[in-house]
């Protein structure tokens, strides 16, 4: 597998980001990975190639703007729109490399990013795969939120995360808890724009997940008009591809099968 890396440049700022070439067929989607509020392209660690090799599909993996080894955050400090602006970033993305279309898979808020870029853009994608994705705040997400900021102070999160991030790691978590906390944030959801999601959704969270309930699911199956697979992943949290990799890559894999095939999910 070929893997290339380099940085998409902007008038003001850059993205750095790796793409695993398989050499699949020009017509073939590219499988896109959003990373979570804390992540970055590292700490994929080699799930995108594990994905692009089983699926035999190219690979993009890129940092979003303040993550990573991508540029500092606009001075700006984020809105409610915070969200629908990385899903525009993508498409610029997605436009700078001429990927015409793919197949994204978002963790977190990587997974909410999917969803609206999916709902904004239907012609792009066909298909995402969403992991621990919120379309709406919970009071369960905002205690989850609340509890690890104030861990932070006396644990070793920071640093870890200071190793990926370097010198930019207070201020997007800074930034993750203020927005989630805040009072203009309360009354966020994306709820409304779910109807217009074309492309078949693989929706999961791990069954003991402090950030959200099952109500996530529930919303995306009720309110997704295309064909949808939600699914609870017994014994995980927040992260099932790791702390259940056998059942989360048997759900993928009946996914991706299924979509390739272009058979019924």
């Amino acid at each position: 597998m070929k893997q290339t890396e380099s940085y998409i440049k902007f008038p003001d700022f850059e993205l750095y980001y790796q793409l695993l070439e398989k050499g699949s067929h020009s017509s073939e989607p590219v499988l896109i990975f959003l990373h979570d509020s804390w992540g970055c392209t590292e700490m994929w660690d080699d799930f995108p190639e594990k994905m692009a090799d089983v699926f035999g599909l190219n690979a993009l993996v890129y940092d979003r703007r303040g993550y990573g080894k991508s540029s500092h955050f606009a001075k700006e400090e984020r809105t409610k729109k915070y969200l629908h602006e990385a899903s525009d970033e993508l498409i610029a993305v997605m436009d700078k490399l001429d990927i015409g279309q793919a197949v994204l898979y978002g963790h977190s808020d990587g997974g909410t990013i999917a969803l609206i870029a999916a709902a904004m853009h239907p012609e792009r994608f066909r298909g995402i795969i969403v992991e621990g994705a919120h379309s709406f705040v919970e009071e369960k997400g905002k205690n989850a939120v609340r509890e690890s900021r104030d861990k932070a102070k006396t644990n070793m999160l920071l640093q870890v995360l200071e190793r990926f991030h370097g010198e930019k790691t207070e201020e997007l978590f800074r930034r993750w808890h203020e927005a989630w906390l805040s009072d203009f944030f309360a009354d966020w959801t994306i709820v409304p724009i779910l109807k217009n999601i074309t492309c078949p959704v693989l929706a999961f969270r791990g069954e003991n997940d402090p950030f959200d309930t099952i109500e996530q699911l529930n919303v995306l199956e009720r309110k997704i008009k295309s064909p949808i697979i939600a699914q609870v992943i017994s014994n995980a949290e927040h992260t099932p591809r790791r702390e259940n990799e056998p059942a989360t890559m048997e759900l993928i894999e009946r996914f991706m099968g299924k979509l390739k095939a272009g058979s019924s999910l």
